[in-house]
Parts: structure tokens; sequence; C-alpha cells
């Protein structure tokens, strides 16, 4: 059954250390409802009060009993999953009323998988790093508690932790709102390749995703984009997936980590600006002269 958030005036979770679990969901459910009040408390008589209440006391949104419900993937929810599960796409609609449901879902999925889903598995104690330590958003959450030798107030200190959770969550789904903006861009230069292996942009923005959806053979193999000042032109090459590096093939090799009249030297023009030494982008000063460094990279 739906819950209603107009009928939660108030908020529960435990008091004590936090974790990026319990910060997140209320980051989610601020965002939904507004600047509400959230009481941090182990007493049951008090959490029983509250309109809604999370990570703690065994109910719907807590996660802490034996018979915890865990996703197709193996992931176990966590608070956090659980009320993204109920609320998120209603925040997604709350600020983009214009799209349609299948939008919503595409951009839910996407914080879930790639934000939602590391902080339920890091709460439920499975381990996902690798062996190359990365600090992750919990690791970062779980420093705004005090530390030992402090005297500062836990619960000011979580409110710390739900601003810097909220700016994370709003700049996550605003970057995939700008991916769903920009699909019908790619689309059109997708449909308007004059070379199969080349497709150009007239706009800077994000286009892997779309792409990888709509280019079903894999016969784009560099796209070409106006630079971040719309002024100089960037080649770049297409990863095979959106989690990868390896790249469907990189850039001319005689090219890679050479200075600009270097490179000039070898495609024969005169604007080059840069190769990375790892072959994956490129760019020049002009059109005609990116066309021909990915021309040759074919």
């Amino acid at each position: 059954m739906m819950i209603n958030e107009k009928n939660i005036k108030t908020l529960g979770t435990h008091s004590g250390k936090f974790h990026a679990d319990d910060v997140m969901a209320t980051a989610i459910l601020r965002l939904l409802i507004g600047d509400i009040k959230v009481t941090r408390t182990r007493d049951e008589d008090i959490l029983k009060k509250l309109d809604f209440v999370y990570d703690i006391a065994f109910g719907e949104f807590d996660h802490h009993q034996l018979n915890k419900e865990i996703r197709e993937n193996d992931i176990p929810y966590a608070a956090c999953g659980l009320v993204w599960r109920e609320f998120g796409p209603r925040v997604i609609q709350k600020f983009n009323p214009e799209f349609d449901e299948f939008d919503i879902i595409s951009i839910f999925d996407y914080v879930d998988k790639n934000l939602v889903q590391g902080i339920d598995a890091t709460d439920n104690g499975i381990d996902i790093k690798s062996e190359i330590k990365v600090t992750s958003i919990s690791d970062i959450t779980q420093s705004f508690n005090p530390t030992w030798d402090s005297a500062s107030s836990k619960d000011e200190a979580f409110e710390e932790a739900v601003q810097y959770a909220t700016a994370v969550l709003k700049r996550i789904i605003s970057r995939q709102v700008s991916v769903v903006n920009a699909r019908s861009i790619v689309n059109d230069a997708f449909q308007n390749r004059k070379i199969n292996e080349i497709m150009v942009l007239k706009n800077g923005c994000p286009w892997l995703q779309q792409l990888l959806k709509i280019d079903i053979n894999n016969e784009v193999l560099f796209v070409i984009s106006p630079d971040d000042n719309n002024e100089d032109y960037k080649i770049l090459t297409v990863k095979k997936t959106v989690g990868t590096f390896e790249a469907r093939k990189d850039l001319l090799e005689s090219i890679w980590g050479k200075s600009s009249e270097e490179i000039n030297s070898i495609i024969k023009i005169d604007d080059a600006i840069f190769c990375h030494k790892a072959g994956f982008i490129a760019s020049a000063k002009s059109m005609e002269s990116a066309l021909k460094i990915a021309k040759l990279s074919i």
C-alpha cells in the first residue's frame, strides 16, 4: 500500500552513531516532504508516536530483522533502499513533472544502482570494495560523526551529514535528468551520421547511455563533440559499457600522449591540441581536423 507523504509530519530514526543508510534516507524524505523534523532516539514509546520511522523498530522501513528483503542481484535492502523504493519515483517526479513513467523509472533505477545499492550493501556488512581502497559515500558520511574526543553534538553532526547527502542526491538526479534531456540530440546525431563509425554532436551533452541503447550493432566507434568552451572539438572513444574504461576502438596509437606539433605532423593538420596518453580522447580547434583524426583512427 502506497504511503501518502502528505500525512507524514514527523520522522524518527535511531540515535547515536549514524551511517549513510539513515542519513541518505532522511535526505530522500526531506527532498519530497520538505524541512521536516527528525527525532533521533531509541525510546520505543517516543518512536510509536511519530508518523514515519526508519532504520529502527523492526517496521516496514527497517532491515535488522532476520527476514530482511533482498534484491534480485542479492544485495539486501537497508533503510535507504527501502525508503528510495517507496518514495524515489515521487522525488524525481516532484522536480520533473513533465517526465513520463519511463523517464522516471530510468532515473530511479540509475540512482538505485549507482548510489543506493552501495549504501545498502555497506550497511548490511557486504564488502564491495576492491583491493585498492576507494573512499565511498558511506565512508564520507560516517566521517561526519564526532570523534571520540569531541564534545560536538551527534544530532547537529547528523544534520550536517544530511545536508551533504541531500546535495549528493540532488546532483546525481540532476545529472540523470540531463541525460534524459539529451536523448533527442543523441538520436538525431546517430540518425544523421555521414560515416557509420563517427557520430557528430552539435552540442556537448551526455551521450554514452543513450548511444549504447540505440546503437545495437556497435557501429559508432568515435564521437565528436564541441568542447566545454564551444570553441574546440573533442574526439572521444565509445566505451563498451557505461561502467568500463575499455573502448570499442582506441584512437590512432601513434598520436597517444604526443605534443600538438607531433600530432599535426602525423595527421597532416595544423590545429591539434592534444591526445591523452591512454588514447581515449583527443582534441583539435576545427571540426575538419577532428574528423580527420577520427577517420584515421577507424
